[in-house]
């Protein structure tokens, strides 16, 4: 329609934008063209100014502008603001604030750039400004609300960055810690999972002091009270075999009895 600069369709009030540069009242641009800065009121059939915030209008109010000077963005109470509200951000192209996407409670630059998610039944955890219902891997949930990153040495974490679930490549999980060498009365494992082999600490039989698996026939040092026969742990050497003092590498015959009082024992075994 000539009354229109922009429009949806033939009619007068099919308007989009009017010829003024004003914006339509329900479509329909006044056959009077009022000003920039003024707004046409039926009632007096006179151009009237707009509110000083508003660039144009379609009433006197604050609450009544069609668009806004520069700096400014048209928020959805048709007020013109410099810092649009919760739920929307600025967009500089249409100088409108706009709505964020339904997962951000509020957002900046574009309507999927989070920077805090919405509260629903679903609580969301905010990571790299997206709203995830779970951390990625590398990354564990904050009370807040954020995705926080782990420590280097765990996969997986849970509650604080060191306490790990799993750990990364070279590390063994002890205790959810995840540690580079698996200490004494453990060694080392792997297993599968998600098609990624991770390591363990797992315990060795409780008269191994150290060991190479979960068998009491894989010991490579006794607990304390046993003594070492090949791979295994015994209270007492067997038929056939006598006691072995070992100091310092050098090996002395369990017969000399003022040894124990006098020497430091490094580990017993039991000899033919």
């Amino acid at each position: 329609h000539v009354s229109c600069q922009t429009c949806q369709g033939p009619h007068s009030s099919d308007c989009q934008l009017c010829l003024s540069g004003n914006h339509p009242l329900h479509g329909q641009c006044p056959q009077v063209q009022c000003p920039l800065g003024e707004y046409f009121d039926g009632k007096s059939s006179e151009c009237r100014p707009c509110d000083a915030s508003c660039k144009t209008c379609f009433g006197p109010k604050a609450l009544d502008c069609s668009s806004c000077f520069q700096g400014y963005f048209l928020d959805q109470d048709s007020s013109c603001v410099e810092q649009c509200p919760s739920g929307s951000y600025a967009n500089p192209k249409t100088e409108l604030c706009e709505d964020c996407s339904p997962n951000c409670d509020d957002c900046v630059d574009t309507s999927d750039n989070c920077i805090s998610c919405s509260r629903g039944s679903n609580q969301l955890f905010l990571h790299q400004g997206r709203c995830w219902s779970n951390c990625p891997e590398g990354f564990f949930e904050t009370p807040e609300g954020s995705c926080e990153a782990c420590d280097t040495s765990c996969q997986t974490c849970d509650e604080t960055r060191s306490q790990c679930l799993s750990c990364a490549d070279g590390f063994y999980l002890e205790d959810s810690s995840c540690v580079s060498e698996c200490p004494a009365g453990t060694y080392t494992t792997r297993q599968e999972a998600d098609r990624q082999q991770l390591g363990f600490c797992s315990p060795c039989d409780r008269v191994c002091s150290t060991c190479t698996g979960p068998s009491p026939r894989d010991c490579l040092s006794c607990s304390p009270g046993y003594l070492r026969l090949f791979q295994l742990c015994v209270i007492h050497c067997p038929t056939g075999y006598r006691l072995l003092l070992c100091i310092d590498s050098i090996c002395f015959g369990s017969k000399s009895s003022s040894l124990f009082k006098t020497v430091i024992l490094i580990y017993v075994l039991c000899v033919t």
